[in-house]
């Protein structure tokens, strides 16, 4: 055993070395970080001396890192970041061990979940923006969220996932268009129409833009400025069978009727996906939700 413990190097140093190699230079370094250049020049030489080797070239009036010192630099980058996953991995562990948080890649299972959270025992709570499907792993593994409703099935070593079931469209469109009679249309039955849709749809958006032939579609950035433009304009909009099953209604009769969409295409399977260490918490939880899924 050494008989007293090696000196841990300053974070807060590594993070100047990270930006002076990001932006390189002493004064654009210490704009960066709100400091003195006096002062980014003492933590560089401390740093040396700490580690014992040199990490620059100096030059009059110019210092650049040497290859001692882009490694160190790219180093020190991981090792923050590290430090930064760490600590929030614990953080947000200790925020959810009385709650499931839940986010989505896609609009509807999140929004049918808070509109029935009342129905279930577990305490839940929600993440509003959605989660990018190439975030999922990393969202669960740091325990962002302790459950995330995907639109494919994982089977990871730690990560598993549970199927709920399909969502669908429908499209709500003008008494007075012909295909308002029909008792159903196809995607491109819809085609040529300028359509209102809320911006973040998750893997809707694909579905919508590949199927959907020679159509615009007039994104909104939330649902309140959608719900406007639907009031006052005869755009048809969007409805699934999620959504519809939030119990959500309308503002008043505006003139449009809720016509099914029959199409080969018009479905994203959707699954519960979790940590395997939180199967005890999270299956029950999903199996209860299954059994009421909207079909």
């Amino acid at each position: 055993m050494y008989s007293e413990a090696k000196n841990m190097i300053d974070l807060e140093l590594l993070e100047e070395l990270v930006v002076f190699q990001k932006y390189g230079t002493l004064s654009a370094t210490a704009e960066h970080l709100m400091i003195t250049q006096p002062s980014v020049t003492r933590g560089m030489k401390r740093l040396e001396q700490e580690l014992g080797v040199e990490l620059f070239n100096r030059q009059v009036n110019r210092i650049t890192l040497n290859e001692t010192g882009e490694l160190a630099a790219s180093e020190a980058k991981k090792l923050l970041q590290a430090e930064n996953d760490f600590t929030e991995k614990i953080l947000n562990f200790s925020k959810m061990q009385n709650y499931i948080n839940i986010g989505s890649v896609a609009p509807g299972p999140l929004l049918l979940t808070e509109a029935k959270k009342d129905d279930f025992k577990e305490k839940l709570t929600f993440n509003h923006q959605l989660v990018s499907q190439n975030h999922v792993l990393s969202d669960l593994r740091t325990y962002k969220e302790r459950l995330i409703f995907t639109a494919e099935e994982f089977d990871e070593e730690d990560i598993e996932s549970m199927y709920l079931g399909t969502e669908e469209l429908a499209v709500r469109i003008d008494k007075m268009n012909p295909l308002a009679q029909k008792k159903s249309v196809t995607f491109k039955d819809l085609a040529g129409l300028s359509f209102l849709v809320v911006q973040d749809i998750g893997p809707w958006v694909q579905v919508i833009e590949d199927h959907i032939p020679e159509v615009q579609f007039l994104y909104q950035k939330d649902l309140p400025a959608l719900d406007e433009l639907t009031h006052y304009s005869n755009f048809p909009v969007f409805r699934t069978n999620l959504t519809l099953a939030t119990g959500y209604k309308e503002r008043d009769d505006d003139n449009r009727i809720l016509v099914p969409i029959k199409d080969e295409d018009n479905y994203i399977e959707l699954y519960g996906t979790y940590l395997k260490n939180q199967r005890s918490v999270i299956q029950p939880f999903l199996k209860e939700l299954a059994k009421n899924w909207p079909k």
